[in-house]
């Protein structure tokens, strides 16, 4: 984040100089008609499985203070990375960025689509870097057709620098690049070594549980789980997930009648119920003291996995993308099929329940406000869920490949197409003309 800052501090910088000093020949070099990004590639079931392995060998449970660790990281990582990331921030989430690795060097390339203008459609920019003592050094940048001069470049950034030296984040970012050494860029990756600092770690999980979650969303939480704790006290163990689903979106309507965002409030409502499914202590999550909820089993068409499956892909879906909620379903399933339970299409099905649950119930106001009303009377799981029936379950990896061979195959999309049938004839989700 910290090359992105300044790239985009850089941006503005010359955008003001070009107004200020009555400079538009700047601004007609800037701003282009074409995207020099037109498009990132997707979250895919691989980038799952590899990101997976990458937390879990940064794992701090398994690190000592002062141990390091060799990190390497693919052109496809790197830019997955900054694309996901720049998701989370307001205002950001239309620039694409994309990553390139060359021999001791990092280029980075993005575009801003930009409002309707007489100039041009694209803010365009791509810097190269290579890695310094104190930070990633600035060796060429060019916005739109306009190149700029190394010079003017290491003037702005020592000018952003000096603005930013006595701020807590800024001297964090600087304390983050000192844990990194023996940087190496080679042709399509690059390879660095991490030393794990507990006390920076620890601070950062703070700060990181802020931007992940704010205190008006953690606010919103606690309420949900509070709920979870009143439901749980009274419901039988295996009780269907609507009795929890009834009470959280009573709750949500209430609160949006006192004018509170319904969206906002459906979201939270969401993840309240997958961190209770997924076993998660709320205290941990939220960084403050909650009582936690009764642990009960709660089902979707008699079983407690699809009611997980359910919950988790419709939280997923809700703070993220659906593309995203489907691709960690999908992944799920592999993983079973390499020596788990097996490769289940039922599973996939309480994914895409969830999935087109949360759809619904962040669309937009209108939307929300009628998921709320229309949970709140629900009594049918058929509604939300269909039959399973004669869907393939417990399919090892070679059953999967002799019967379907991967999973863009037509007898892979024939089962696909098929849940969405299914889906489709649920109330909730029945398509309207």
């Amino acid at each position: 984040m910290h090359i992105l800052f300044k790239l985009f501090k850089f941006c503005f910088y010359l955008l003001i100089l070009s107004v200020v000093f009555g400079l538009p020949a700047l601004l007609w070099l800037m701003v282009e008609e074409t995207p020099q990004v037109s498009k990132t590639d997707p979250l895919a079931v691989e980038d799952v499985e590899r990101a997976k392995r990458l937390l879990r060998d940064l794992d701090p449970r398994q690190l000592k203070d002062g141990e390091a660790r060799r990190l390497t990281l693919t052109e496809r990582d790197a830019s997955l990375l900054i694309n996901q990331t720049l998701s989370r921030w307001p205002g950001a989430t239309q620039i694409k960025m994309l990553t390139r690795f060359t021999p001791n060097h990092a280029q980075i390339k993005a575009t801003l689509p930009l409002p309707d203008n007489p100039i041009g459609r694209y803010l365009n920019a791509r810097v190269e870097l290579m890695p310094g003592e104190s930070g990633p050094l600035l060796t060429e940048v060019q916005i739109g057709r306009l190149s700029i001069p190394g010079s003017l470049c290491h003037w702005l950034i020592e000018l952003a620098s000096g603005y930013l030296k006595n701020r807590l984040t800024y001297q964090e970012l600087q304390q983050v690049w000192a844990t990194l050494s023996d940087i190496q860029i080679d042709s399509g990756a690059a390879a660095v070594t991490i030393r794990y600092d507990q006390d920076l770690a620890r601070r950062l999980e703070a700060q990181g549980r802020d931007w992940v979650l704010p205190k008006t969303d953690r606010i919103r939480l606690g309420v949900y789980n509070d709920v979870l704790v009143a439901a749980t006290r009274t419901l039988p163990r295996d009780s269907s997930l609507i009795y929890l689903l009834n009470p959280l979106f009573t709750r949500a309507a209430e609160r949006t009648a006192l004018g509170a965002d319904p969206v906002e409030e459906n979201r939270a409502v969401l993840v309240a119920l997958a961190l209770y499914l997924s076993g998660k202590n709320p205290t941990r999550i939220l960084g403050e003291r909650y009582d936690a909820p009764t642990p009960i089993h709660p089902t979707l068409a008699g079983r407690g996995d699809l009611a997980q499956h359910f919950a988790i892909s419709a939280a997923l879906a809700g703070v993220t993308d659906s593309h995203i909620a489907n691709v960690i379903g999908v992944f799920k399933e592999v993983q079973d099929s390499q020596g788990g339970s097996g490769f289940s299409f039922a599973d996939l099905t309480a994914d895409r329940a969830g999935v087109r649950f949360a759809e619904q119930a962040t669309a937009s106001a209108h939307s929300a406000r009628s998921v709320q009303q229309r949970v709140t009377a629900l009594d049918v799981e058929a509604a939300i869920i269909p039959s399973i029936t004669a869907l393939p379950e417990g399919l090892q990896d070679p059953e999967f490949r002799r019967r379907f061979e991967r999973r863009d195959s037509a007898a892979y999309n024939v089962i696909k197409d098929e849940i969405e049938r299914r889906l489709d004839r649920c109330d909730f989700y029945r398509p309207t003309s």
